[in-house]
């Protein structure tokens, strides 16, 4: 079955909330409270993906079908530059190379509009994420505490500065 790349569509929202549930709590069990991830993130983010964001913002997903395989959302009119708010790919579809393509992709667009970097935060013990991240050749930056809808973490800016070396990337 072909995949295909896309921006967001109203209909697809009930579909990105439910990727990133699932994520979050697969990824980052142990990081932040059980009682957090139960409940609590389905509300969240639910609220969250009521509806797609404004205009400074893109969100590309890629599907398979019926099948949400991953999703990126990027506020370009973030204090310090493009910002990757989201970043998540459905469990199944891991080690696929969507998430690379999401993200070259998104540096290819970023690029197309003039600019030149990209950053995003991530969480300090999240260590197979910020690996991928390295390996796109994402920089980190120094770990600070942060909180994440209330709950306390620490979180590393990683930062790409070279968006045409991210681009070039296999695209889906």
């Amino acid at each position: 079955m072909p995949i295909e790349r896309r921006p967001a569509r109203v209909k697809d929202l009930e579909a990105i909330c439910a990727l990133q549930v699932a994520s979050w709590r697969r990824a980052y069990r142990g990081m932040v409270s059980d009682a957090f991830l139960g409940d609590p993130v389905v509300e969240v983010l639910g609220k969250r993906w009521a509806v797609l964001p404004g205009g400074a913002w893109v969100v590309d997903c890629v599907w398979q079908a019926e099948d949400l395989l991953g999703f990126v959302s990027v506020d370009r009119a973030h204090e310090g530059g493009p910002y990757v708010d989201n970043l998540h790919v459905a469990y199944h579809a891991q080690g696929q190379g969507i998430g690379r393509a999401l993200m070259a992709g998104t540096a290819a667009q970023l690029v197309a509009e003039g600019q030149d970097s990209l950053w995003l935060t991530v969480i300090r013990e999240n260590h197979p994420t910020r690996a991928f991240y390295a390996r796109i050749g994402g920089a980190e930056g120094p770990a600070f505490p942060e909180r994440l809808f209330g709950e306390p973490i620490h979180a590393l800016p990683v930062r790409w500065n070279d968006l045409p070396a991210l681009a070039a990337f296999a695209v889906v």
